[in-house]
């Protein structure tokens, strides 16, 4: 699978309110939902959709993802014990292929945990701090690039990168 990054588009905000109203109708008001990510922040990217929802327990993780996939979201393979991945397309035909712009990601982790902080801290950090935002914008095309545009390596490069912005974010650098 390939990555392209794009310039950030500014209906991804929009996209953003629609599914997580059309999320909160089928989970209640009981779970946080927070728009995460590149679009979150806003700078470009893949133009993706980063939506995360905090729950209370790893039990309600389950009851999200079960009543997420009947919303036509399907888990991924970034899942682990800490958070749940899901992915919406919205050209879905059943064909397993990645997400592109203007679909969903969908990261259910329990509120205070590493992997719920570390969301939020990204995107604060990066909407306060400019020149890390455009820079971290600049990195992303860098890493694809260097990648060969194969998205996996992409996200291995990228992966590296942030959690040193999760450091500095944190003051530890």
């Amino acid at each position: 699978m390939s990555v392209e990054i794009k310039p950030y588009n500014e209906t991804l905000r929009e996209r953003f309110e629609e599914e997580a109203k059309r999320i909160r109708s089928a989970l209640g008001d009981e779970v946080v939902i927070e728009h995460v990510g590149s679009s979150a922040v806003p700078i470009g990217g893949k133009n993706i959709v980063d939506i995360l929802v905090g729950v209370a327990d790893v039990d309600e993780m389950a009851r999200v993802r079960d009543l997420l996939t009947g919303l036509g979201y399907r888990e991924g393979h970034d899942t682990h014990p800490e958070r749940i991945f899901m992915a919406w397309r919205k050209d879905d035909d059943g064909v397993d292929r990645e997400t592109g712009e203007g679909d969903c990601h969908v990261h259910i982790c329990v509120q205070g945990s590493d992997e719920y902080t570390n969301m939020i801290l990204l995107r604060d950090f990066l909407r306060e701090n400019q020149e890390e935002a455009l820079e971290y914008e600049r990195m992303k095309s860098v890493f694809a690039r260097e990648a060969g545009y194969d998205r996996k390596k992409y996200k291995a490069l990228k992966s590296e990168y942030v959690r040193e912005l999760i450091k500095k974010a944190k003051g530890e650098i």
